[in-house]
């Protein structure tokens, strides 16, 4: 992780601004930054270069240069992923002549871009492309390039034929056109062993030679000997610690792909791992990580709803041992809600705890933390906290940059992340005088990088990951850019818009680059995590979309739910490599409608809701394409309708009528399916939820994922399947698998649905006072009805009349002379009406939202009440249940 630019940064940027430089200095310097992996300042002076006459001039030379721009081009993650390889291979085709050359450099680089295609778009014909560039490049012989382009060659060989192969098992069934890759692969291995010569006494330029050789050897199975080649590899010095993470993940996953395939005189998969491990200092734990891949969760959007949900997924991840390994975060909106919340506690663990001293028990014990916290914290209400004070609804008015986004943001930090530490909340007059000056504790996410207890001060968790049992995961916070309509990424370390999905054959709006916060202009070094979390969870229409003023030029960015974009945060894993997706969707999916609204609102809202339905599915089709072209090597995608059939509708007098599914009363995940659909209704929202919707969202979401993970090789290697495990939530699960539920707990479930007046909903009481104060109104008024349908109408008085007139004209002159002063002083893009609303809600609203909070809210939370009761005294218990005549 970069606190600072480095000298040769600094350097480049320096020569970049001035108008002429160093032929010399600038291939030097880009080869300093390309060993840096700052590809794209190398990109840069490598341009420069490449424009140069001397080199357009000189074909070898131009060659040369040509050859090295297209590298770190074709590697430049700066650039949108199709307009880099797409440059890069317009490069190599100018300076080399693809269709002719026979230079094994310029081959080898052009087979690594159509490779690099493939990973991106998942189009097998890119696969076959890089395989025809590597094989023209091995055909000239191993020897002289080091085995370079044969053993990829092999590689791609081999990726074909699992492609071609498919889901097959059993070698004799084999297709034949995979059989051959295979043979093709195992006789290119056996040339690279035996034409380019082991070095005697290796230095470090020699890394690459060991290496290739290890490949060719665990291509073949024999494990033992590969890990005698990479002990030799691993005891160079001067080899940079990300060529030998390249060389792990590259031998894992020749590792992973051999498992599929038949192999003569295999060795043991531990004999793999105990291969891998010389190259991370014998941590045989740590090579099986790598075996396994990069691991991303992604946590949807769908409010608290989701959050909840969420919660019961990973407490079963924790129970599997899979939280460990989980190396990028992805979240949206409600997501981004319960991701930040438990990014904080695994923060916590790994700055307190050595690596090989954390255990899958102490994300069990995370996950029981979170469960209790976050549900406490959901139950101070949110939403409705957001207009219950009176001095932040002034504030909303006179502060034209503060708003109702902000103010949930602020409610994030002071209601959830401020537990994780253990906040005493207790003190309420205290917690009053630390708002009330100022002295409110903020968490600034650019301050929330994790530095694990064991590692050297510049860990870097996408770079040093690799090592660890125990991830340090990346947390990626997403929204949307108002702006370009593009996604938006906050995380610890930077902000902006990735590259990753654009494409300019589509797309042509303009790319807000991201930027650490270090290189951000002064205003905007520093951002809440509450602000984060509050620009990825601002539901356009409900919060003002979150405001970023002078951090580009000439552009005010607006930030709005990440839902808006992508409600799963899939494309973020898919733009970090990750190879194994954990997708947990609790969003509001749409429902059908018997007979939908032509209204004004209705029709606009409904064709909302199909474009979000047609996002998420297109999400869905790309990483099961994906999976299904060996991109991945596990999707669990978990949502709250599966296993709910679809049913399809005949017409009118049908003579021919579709068969009917099979109905089964539960779900194979032993949830009732009626229960199921009830949780797919609850409402996506901010306010509290009872023990009784969280608990049954938690318990859905634990066993979904626990019968998801029961599928042989559905995260691609195995997983263990402990019994359950002593949780909270789990109380309800013998009213969600019964086949009769208790009437009182499906009445809770249907009420979840609404967004207000739910407590009416579920006490007597209410409802017979309600019910009462109506009869007495309307008493009242039919008893005063004669009495004023008799008496004239009353005369207006003159002076009276004149005087409110007068009033009248002087605040409208005053206003008119005055007006523009004072919408200066409130410093006001604010309009009228958001005005107008500010000050009711500073007047009044704020005391309707505290009656709610103090009153019939906690009414609601007691009706709905699962855990243990907090120790009050004998008399106040009897007066609560007088209070609260329960169904």
């Amino acid at each position: 992780m970069p606190i600072h630019k480095s000298q040769e940064v600094l350097h480049a940027e320096a020569i970049l601004a001035s108008p002429a430089a160093p032929a010399d200095e600038l291939e030097t310097l880009a080869k300093t930054l390309q060993s840096q992996q700052q590809f794209g300042h190398a990109r840069r002076l490598l341009a420069r270069r490449y424009e140069q006459e001397e080199v357009q001039i000189n074909p070898r030379k131009k060659l040369e240069i040509g050859r090295k721009l297209a590298l770190n081009t074709y590697k430049d993650p700066d650039l949108p992923v199709d307009e880099r390889l797409n440059a890069a291979l317009h490069l190599l085709k100018e300076v080399g002549s693809l269709d002719e050359t026979k230079d094994q450099e310029t081959l080898g680089l052009a087979g690594a871009v159509y490779k690099r295609l493939w990973e991106a778009n998942a189009r097998k014909q890119d696969l076959e492309r890089s395989l025809s560039y590597y094989q023209r490049g091995a055909d000239q012989g191993a020897k002289h390039d080091g085995g370079y382009t044969a053993i990829n060659a092999a590689y791609v060989r081999d990726l074909l034929a699992a492609l071609e192969a498919g889901d097959l098992t059993d070698a004799a069934r084999f297709p034949e056109a995979a059989q051959l890759c295979l043979q093709k692969a195992r006789e290119l291995r056996e040339d690279i062993l035996t034409n380019v010569s082991e070095p005697q006494e290796p230095q470090a330029h020699d890394y690459w030679n060991l290496v290739t050789r290890a490949e060719a050897l665990m291509g073949l199975g024999r494990f033992q000997a590969a890990g005698t080649v990479l002990k030799i590899a691993a005891s160079l010095r001067d080899v940079p610690d990300w060529h030998k993470e390249t060389t792990t993940r590259q031998l894992a996953g020749l590792v992973r792909l051999r498992q599929k395939l038949p192999m003569e005189n295999q060795d043991t998969i531990q004999d793999a791992w105990e291969a891998l491990s010389h190259l991370i200092g014998g941590n045989v734990s740590g090579a099986q990580n790598a075996y396994f891949g990069r691991i991303g969760l992604a946590l949807s959007g769908g409010g608290f709803r989701a959050s909840l949900f969420h919660i019961g997924v990973l407490a079963r991840l924790a129970e599997v041992d899979l939280l460990r390994g989980i190396g990028f975060l992805s979240c949206v909106s409600g997501g981004s809600i319960i991701g930040a919340h438990y990014y904080l506690h695994v923060r916590q663990l790994l700055q307190t705890k050595r690596d090989d001293q954390i255990t899958p028990a102490d994300y069990v014990q995370i996950v029981k933390k979170i469960a209790d916290e976050f549900l406490d914290g959901v139950q101070r209400n949110i939403r409705t906290r957001v207009a219950a004070e009176w001095t932040t609804n002034l504030k909303m008015i006179f502060f034209p940059n503060y708003s109702r986004t902000l103010r949930v943001g602020e409610l994030y930090e002071r209601e959830l992340f401020a537990r994780v530490k253990g906040e005493d909340r207790k003190c309420r007059l205290a917690s009053f005088a630390r708002r009330l000056f100022g002295r409110e504790k903020k968490l600034w996410l650019n301050e929330l990088t994790i530095q694990p207890l064991d590692e050297p001060p510049n860990f870097n968790p996408k770079t040093h990951n690799w090592r660890r049992q125990a991830k340090a995961p990346i947390l990626i916070l997403n929204a949307t850019t108002l702006n370009t309509g593009h996604n938006w990424q906050f995380t610890a370390t930077w902000m902006g818009e990735p590259p990753a999905g654009l494409t300019g054959e589509v797309d042509a709006n303009y790319l807000l680059r991201r930027l650490y916060y270090w290189e951000a202009p002064p205003a905007h070094r520093t951002i809440r995590l509450g602000y984060a979390v509050a620009a990825s969870s601002c539901v356009p229409g409900l919060f003002e979309p979150f405001p970023l003023k002078d951090l580009y030029p000439s552009r005010v960015v607006r930030l709005v739910d990440g839902g808006v974009h992508d409600n799963q945060g899939i494309g973020a894993l898919i733009e970090q490599d990750c190879n194994v997706l954990l997708v947990s969707d609790a969003s509001g999916q749409m429902d059908t409608i018997d007979d939908p609204s032509t209204g004004l609102l209705g029709v606009p809202l409904r064709s909302n809701s199909i474009a979000l339905a047609r996002i998420r599915e297109a999400q869905f089709r790309e990483a099961f394409t994906r999976r299904r072209a060996g991109l991945l090597s596990g999707f669990v995608f978990l949502h709250l309708k599966k296993g709910l059939e679809s049913l399809t509708v005949d017409w009118i007098d049908c003579q021919d009528p579709s068969e009917r599914p099979t109905a089964y009363p539960r779900t194979d995940y032993n949830i009732q399916k009626k229960i199921q659909r009830q949780l797919a209704a609850i409402r996506t929202d901010l306010d509290s939820f009872s023990d009784t919707e969280a608990f049954a969202l938690m318990t859905s979401g634990y066993m979904m994922t626990r019968k998801a993970l029961e599928e042989p090789g559905v995260v691609g290697f195995p997983v263990a399947n402990p019994a359950p495990g002593n949780w909270n939530f789990l109380a309800v699960e013998p009213q969600m698998t019964a086949a009769t539920p208790d009437k009182a707990f499906m009445k809770r479930l249907k009420d979840a649905e609404v967004i207000a007046f739910k407590v009416w909903r579920q006490s007597r009481i209410l409802q017979l006072g309600a019910s009462i104060v109506s009869l007495a109104l309307l008493v009242f008024l039919i008893a005063r009805w004669e009495h004023w349908s008799l008496q004239p109408l009353p005369r207006a008085h003159p002076p009276l009349t004149l005087g409110i007139a007068t009033i009248i004209v002087i605040i409208a002159v005053l206003l008119s002379l005055f007006g523009p002063m004072l919408m200066r002083f409130i410093r006001a893009p604010k309009t009228f009406q958001q005005i107008v609303i500010g000050i009711g809600m500073t007047t009044f609203g704020f005391v309707v939202a505290r009656l709610h909070l103090h009153v019939f809210d906690k009414m609601f939370l007691r009706l709905g009440r699962v855990r243990p009761r907090a120790a009050n005294g004998r008399m106040s218990r009897i007066l609560a249940d007088a209070m609260f005549w329960r169904r």
